[in-house]
């Protein structure tokens, strides 16, 4: 998991720091406030590539969100069904019974 962590992190560092010079280099005029609420990567994309790029960066905002909540109500669905409801709820639980569990967790999870 540390090793994992560590590699992932390059991602968003990466990210980051090109947009960021990037801004600097091709000198645009952004105050700090903006800097400060995160506004320096969709106007560099804007800068470089227009309204696509704009859009661009917005579908990557979107689908990197969508992914991480995805993720995080699949680790819920597992351990709830496999570490509550399996264990201790119903232990002769079969696959499809398990695989119900974990969709209505996913189900109850996204709405609350």
């Amino acid at each position: 998991f540390i090793l994992g962590g560590l590699a992932w992190f390059s991602i968003p560092f990466a990210m980051a720091s090109s947009m960021g010079l990037a801004a600097r280099a091709l000198d645009l005029p952004l105050t700090a406030a903006e800097a400060n609420q995160g506004l320096v990567p969709p106007a560099v994309a804007m800068h470089m590539f227009g309204r696509t790029g704009a859009v661009l960066f917005a579908c990557q905002v979107v689908v990197a969100v969508s992914s991480s909540g995805s993720s995080e109500q699949l680790a819920v669905a597992a351990i709830v069904s496999w570490d509550i409801y399996r264990r201790y709820i119903n232990p002769e639980a079969n696959g499809v019974e398990i695989i119900r569990c974990a969709r209505i967790v996913i189900c109850f999870f996204g709405v609350f």
